[in-house]
């Protein structure tokens, strides 16, 4: 198909048609649309992430601010609860901290001393662990009593809690934005998978041309038919007229003999032929040219012939691999007009056919 013309003015856009939605871009830049639709929504993606995970950071800050000056602060019933559980958390993990430091502190000789060592360095392992499991139950009650902490104003926290919410609302908005996007990706690679197969069966971007004539109609051409008051040459290609033409020939047998005459060498028949007649069509090449459609007609210039089809006159349409049949009314046998593109150029007449409407 020809390249249907872009217009710089006006930023792409969706058109609705009959088969969907249709994005104002050829193929190469709607895929180009979709991949970087789907950079968009990953990028927006793991900003959300960095940014909850920021956030989870500055409230688990709040949460320790607020248990290291628990004596300056009253807050709810939940809130009481939730601390006391991280302060009694908390104390395990001093305990903890304690024994690691005695054990380290610890001075062992000889092979006694290196028994010593090797229980020394076991029980170190097992508090070690407990003190992981302790802290890892400790972080998310951090968080919690951040968050439960709206009520509590005190100057140490007061910063990182404002901090800790702009970067939640960002998060939040960012995971919307990713949303959005997602939803948009889906829907161009959608329309993209739909128009590759039209593509690949049509011979061309069938839906982008429906929604650009929508939108601009369809571009204009250069013919040789003269055209008439109103009327638009939108098609024009190369394409040979044909006409299905009968033929008749004789089949059968013969009775009789044959004698030569003379020495000539010619045969002499006597008798009667008993065959009949049969007829066969075979689709004729009448002559090379021109296939227009426009606004109005379909019309073939020749060499030695030319036709005009009036749309409204227009019977029946057949397309095949190399060629559109054209049935008139009035006229059992149609015109073939053999050419490179007839799907595209079934797709003209269909157009216009609708714009025309019922005769």
């Amino acid at each position: 198909m020809d390249a249907l013309p872009a217009n710089a003015n006006v930023a792409p856009g969706v058109v609705a048609t009959d088969g969907g939605q249709v994005t104002l871009l050829d193929l190469s830049a709607l895929q180009s649309r979709a991949a970087a639709l789907v950079q968009e929504a990953d990028k927006a993606t793991q900003e959300a992430k960095s940014l909850r995970a920021l956030a989870e950071d500055l409230w688990v800050q709040v949460g320790k601010s607020l248990i290291t000056q628990r004596d300056h602060w009253s807050g709810s019933p939940a809130l009481a609860e939730v601390a006391q559980q991280a302060i009694a958390l908390s104390e395990k993990v001093a305990t903890d901290d304690s024994q690691l430091e005695s054990i380290q502190s610890r001075e062992h000789h000889g092979i006694s001393g290196l028994a010593g060592k090797l229980g020394g360095w076991n029980e170190s392992r097992r508090i070690s662990v407990d003190r992981e499991t302790l802290q890892s139950q400790l972080r998310p009650l951090w968080g919690r009593i951040g968050r439960l902490s709206s009520e509590v104003t005190l100057p140490e926290i007061d910063s990182i809690r404002g901090q800790a919410v702009a970067a939640e609302a960002q998060a939040q908005e960012l995971e919307q934005q990713a949303l959005s996007v997602i939803t948009a990706a889906n829907s161009t690679n959608e329309e993209l998978k739909r128009r590759t197969v039209s593509e690949k069966e049509m011979g061309f971007d069938a839906p982008y041309t429906v929604a650009y004539f929508q939108t601009y109609g369809p571009p204009k051409v250069e013919s040789p038919l003269i055209l008439k008051r109103g009327e638009t040459a939108c098609f024009a290609a190369p394409a040979t007229l044909a006409r299905n033409q009968t033929r008749r020939q004789w089949v059968g047998g013969s009775q009789g003999f044959s004698f030569p005459i003379g020495h000539t060498g010619i045969r002499y028949r006597v008798g009667s032929f008993h065959g009949h007649p049969i007829e066969q069509q075979a689709l004729t090449k009448l002559d090379s040219g021109t296939l227009v459609i426009t606004n109005q007609r379909i019309a073939f210039i020749g060499r030695t012939k030319s036709t005009s089809i009036v749309l409204a006159k227009l019977m029946h349409i057949e397309c095949y691999a190399d060629a559109v049949a054209v049935f008139l009314e009035g006229r059992e046998n149609p015109d073939f007009y053999l050419t490179a593109r007839p799907k595209y150029a079934l797709f003209m007449i269909n157009w216009f056919l609708k714009a025309v409407g019922p005769a």
